[in-house]
């Protein structure tokens, strides 16, 4: 049984829950709500000797398991020309990608291998006759760092991506994970995603309701505030990260709170600034009109087909739930940005111009954000910056390309269903708990 417990975040309820397994819902009668975790620890301890994102074990929704291996690790630094450019005096940058020369070693060049990681420690906290197969849905980069944690701890693994990120699936080796691909985009392969998982008795990881992932991702902000080399040592006043479905920025605010309640950090209220690639900009538009709800216009498969930064195009962000992005957003006095594709093209060859690394068209649009929030004066020359990375790097060499072991049509979960259940393969294991 987990030490931590888990808070139910909408306005009229706050129930609390032991975390008795892969919870992600509160089981109240209530709208959509996220669930948040309330920690034993008030205070951070950083124990800089333990991998990956393990040195805030505190703040980790893990209980005792620590991952081990050669795990990636948040990397932060301070920036000097781009920080020139855009004329900003404190400006940093969370680098979540591979560069070695600063640090950096996320093989997959992606934030997600930290969300990874701590989904992956929950799971094995489990009892070991709770740990069916794990299922994960992914546009591209959730789904390659999950594969290679997976195959590293012999956890068994069932994939569901879209059509068009098969090609996203490079990897430094092989794994056993059992892809299957739907002839869609990511909202057809999350609808597929969880009915495969009832019908399949698989363990769905629970995509942004995941407190562990969101633990994972957050583990970047925690860094680059308390770390005793890389930190600050103080809470940033602006925070610009661009979002697909909005699980990073709501996890970097909530790694936020956590660090105004220990008290030693100050107390900023670090505002969010998330992006998106236009004409894709769903929680943009919603937060221009002070919306809950996304306006259905902005979520077309037309404008998803139009964008340079297509991992950025979740048409069903965490964005009106309680506790999500506009709770967050208003909150935090942040703002929502937009950036078409030739200011995220010019946005990509100003970093490599001054920080010397390339970056994912993604991260590149958090970038441009911040240049646009400097021109406009939201953030002033002595403010202090985190700007997260969240990919980059030089492309992977010989790489491992996945192939998958089904192809199918988003109606066609029986058919799913009946070749899991006649394979012999890795994803024979025990029935998965019902939450």
């Amino acid at each position: 049984m987990a030490a931590y417990r888990l808070k139910c975040q909408h306005p009229d309820c706050g129930a609390e829950f032991a975390d008795d397994g892969f919870r992600h819902r509160c089981e109240r009668d209530h709208g959509p709500a996220l669930l948040r975790v309330c920690y034993p620890s008030a205070k951070l301890s950083v124990e800089t000797s333990l991998p990956g994102i393990f040195p805030y074990r505190d703040w980790l929704p893990t209980g005792s398991v620590v991952l081990d291996g050669e795990l990636g690790r948040p990397c932060c630094y301070r920036s000097c020309g781009l920080a020139a450019r855009l004329g900003l005096r404190r400006l940093h940058i969370a680098f979540s990608g591979y560069w070695p020369e600063r640090g950096a070693n996320l093989v997959t060049r992606s934030f997600k291998e930290f969300e990874a990681q701590a989904t992956l420690a929950r799971y094995l906290s489990l009892p070991e006759a709770d740990r069916a197969p794990l299922l994960v849905c992914s546009a591209g980069n959730t789904a390659r760092g999950f594969m290679l944690a997976c195959h590293a701890a012999g956890v068994p693994l069932c994939l569901v991506v879209p059509e068009p990120a098969l090609a996203l699936l490079r990897l430094p080796q092989a794994t056993r994970a059992v892809v299957i691909v739907v002839r869609g985009d990511y909202t057809d392969a999350i609808g597929f995603a969880d009915k495969l998982a009832r019908g399949a008795q698989l363990l769905a990881e629970g995509g942004a309701r995941n407190v562990a992932r969101r633990a994972g991702m957050g583990a970047v902000m925690l860094h680059a505030v308390a770390h005793p080399q890389q930190g600050t040592g103080c809470l940033f006043d602006h925070y610009f990260q661009a979002i697909g479905s909005g699980a990073g920025a709501i996890a970097a605010w909530e790694a936020v709170e956590l660090l105004r309640a220990d008290g030693r950090f100050g107390n900023a209220t670090t505002r969010i600034h998330v992006a998106q690639n236009a004409p894709f900009c769903p929680v943009p538009d919603a937060w221009e009109r002070g919306q809950r709800e996304l306006p259905p216009e902005s979520v077309t498969r037309e404008r998803v087909a139009a964008v340079a930064a297509p991992l950025l195009t979740s048409r069903q962000p965490a964005y009106g739930i309680a506790g999500g992005l506009f709770d967050i957003l208003t909150t935090s006095g942040g703002s929502a940005w937009r950036v078409t594709n030739r200011e995220l093209s010019s946005a990509m060859r100003v970093f490599f111009e001054t920080e010397g690394a390339s970056i994912s068209p993604a991260a590149a649009v958090a970038v441009d954000a911040l240049r646009q929030a400097v021109a406009c004066g939201k953030v002033r020359p002595d403010d202090s910056v985190l700007l997260h990375i969240t990919g980059g790097g030089e492309e992977m060499a010989n790489a491992v390309v996945v192939q998958p072991a089904l192809q199918v049509a988003p109606d066609e979960v029986e058919r799913a269903i009946e070749f899991i259940a006649r394979s012999d393969g890795p994803l024979r294991q025990a029935r998965a708990p019902q939450f």
